[in-house]
């Protein structure tokens, strides 16, 4: 559980001793994080998970009374697998790198690397880092999450598709109109889950829309399903975005109050402004942190990306592609 609400990230310093948990603490508070705990022992650093870090750091550390640093982060991985844990090997200390490593630890900092300051500094930066990185993720997973329940709230079949035709989504309309397990269809590229389909227009249209970037609708008979469809593509340079529905023969191109409409409204009302708020966050994040970093670069790009399915949503309800392609 990320402290999203916090404009600065969280996180718990894990040490035996008082007079250490001070000095990281103190070097935390000095590189723009918020510890949240100073936690003694494995079970703390879980009580800080849970209150809501962004990041753990564990020292480890052979001096009485000791800290068990593999022991924290196993039990840090077994509470939230996804919470960063920097590891911070005192001088003298016997070291757990490579036992850490299998613990899948973010980052491993030795104190012999450097002067007792230049370390605390280092692990400071280190937990800056994850920390960051992890609430990027955290906030597009959450926007993630906010579009599968939108989309899983329309009654038109929406599926994504990425640039070498593997379907990367589709929501639940989707799956009782094709009649499919989305289990089935999921991570599997689109002609080999539909083979009849490259028989029929929605080969050619597809690739169209793929080619030449420009949005295309229309309808098509599909025998093999007993149904004809109303189809809107909508492309991206990553993939494509399919938004149809079944219609009667003669009936006319949807207009006004319809279910895409009704998408339209409600990714308006729900995701635009939480992307824009998402969108300011990560910039502010990478601006604070001063480093490049592809996890941050993932989540600035899945945010534009879900930004432009939000505008392609919106422009599809106020004005639909108007040259429909009649099979």
């Amino acid at each position: 559980m990320s402290t999203l609400t916090s404009e600065q990230p969280a996180v718990a310093y894990v040490a035996s001793t008082a007079r250490s948990r001070a000095a990281g603490e103190r070097a935390l508070a000095r590189h723009g994080t918020e510890p949240v705990a100073a936690a003694a022992d494995a079970d703390a650093a879980v009580e800080a998970v849970a209150a809501g870090a962004d990041c753990v750091v564990v020292e480890q550390t052979d001096d009485p009374p000791g800290t068990d640093a593999l022991g924290a982060l196993a039990a840090v991985r077994r509470a939230d697998p996804a919470v960063p844990v920097v590891v911070f090997e005192r001088e003298r200390a016997a070291s757990i790198a490579a036992d850490a490593i299998d613990f899948d630890v973010t980052e491993y900092v030795r104190e012999s690397d450097a002067a007792d300051e230049s370390a605390l500094a280092a692990v400071a930066e280190a937990a800056e880092r994850a920390a960051d990185s992890y609430r990027a993720e955290q906030e597009v997973a959450m926007v993630n999450d906010l579009a599968r329940t939108v989309y899983e709230r329309v009654t038109d079949g929406f599926l994504a598709l990425d640039d070498d035709w593997t379907v990367t989504y589709l929501n639940a309309a989707a799956e009782d109109i094709l009649g499919v397990d989305r289990e089935d269809v999921l991570g599997e590229r689109l002609w080999a889950a539909f083979p009849e389909a490259t028989d029929y227009a929605f080969h050619r249209e597809y690739h169209r829309a793929m080619t030449t970037q420009e949005p295309v609708a229309f309808r098509e008979r599909f025998p093999p399903l007993d149904e004809t469809f109303e189809v809107r593509v909508f492309p991206a340079d990553d993939g494509l975005s399919v938004h149809f529905r079944t219609i009667t023969e003669g009936e006319s191109p949807a207009r006004g109050d319809d279910p895409l409409l009704e998408l339209a409204n409600v990714v308006s009302a729900d995701l635009s402004a939480s992307l824009d708020r998402v969108r300011s966050d990560l910039v502010a994040v990478e601006e604070h942190c001063g480093c490049e970093s592809d996890a941050l670069a993932d989540a600035l790009a899945s945010v534009d990306r879900m930004t432009d399915l939000v505008a392609r949503a919106e422009a599809l309800a106020a004005g639909r592609p108007a040259d429909w392609t009649n099979e």
